[in-house]
């Protein structure tokens, strides 16, 4: 049997804020940000909730959100918190202004898609870190086992880049970036 992750983005931080802010104020909103839960609506899709039902882990990054979501997808599981699986954040702009924090927001994907056309998807930690999650994760199911992993939208990306280069195929992905969105990977056969 093959071993299977399921790489599955939180759902929906409760933290929310409106107003303009400057650079600071975005770095304080981030951390505020990742000091959050989550929202209980909307509710994980039920499929979701199956899959870690069935899965022989569920394992969450340390950050409160993907903690939750954890919880919210299986309750009555142990959650296994690996802070490897913690979110890569995206750069701030260095503007002196005030602003929209939609407004960093699209400027920070803007820059992040291009850092990605140029091949550098994330600091050279966060990508190392990916790396490492990767081989780990990897190692967990190596048994032919599977694991439903609550994690984050850039990490995720760079956990499934590193999972193909171990040789692992991407099995489906369901909700693009969206919170509660599940990315498949199936691992190497047994033999």
């Amino acid at each position: 049997m093959a071993p299977r992750l399921i790489l599955v983005r939180h759902g929906l931080s409760a933290h929310t804020h409106t107003g303009a802010v400057d650079r600071a104020g975005v770095q304080r909103w981030r951390d505020a940000y990742d000091a959050a839960g989550i929202q209980p609506h909307p509710p994980p899709p039920a499929n979701l909730v199956a899959l870690a039902a069935g899965a022989t882990h569920l394992v969450a990054s340390d950050l409160e959100r993907a903690v939750q979501s954890a919880k919210l997808l299986a309750p009555q599981r142990e959650v296994r918190i690996e802070p490897l699986l913690r979110e890569a954040p995206l750069a701030i702009p260095r503007w002196p202004t005030a602003l929209p924090l939609s407004v960093w927001g699209a400027v920070m994907y803007v820059g992040w898609s291009y850092r990605r056309l140029r091949g550098v998807d994330a600091t050279e930690p966060d990508f190392q870190r990916a790396e490492s999650a990767a081989r780990w994760l990897a190692d967990l199911v190596a048994d032919g086992t599977s694991a439903v992993v609550v994690t984050h939208g850039v990490f995720r990306k760079l956990l499934g880049l590193h999972l193909v280069r171990l040789g692992w195929s991407d099995a489906g992905r369901e909700g693009g970036y969206r919170h509660w969105s599940a990315w498949g990977f199936t691992g190497p056969e047994l033999r």
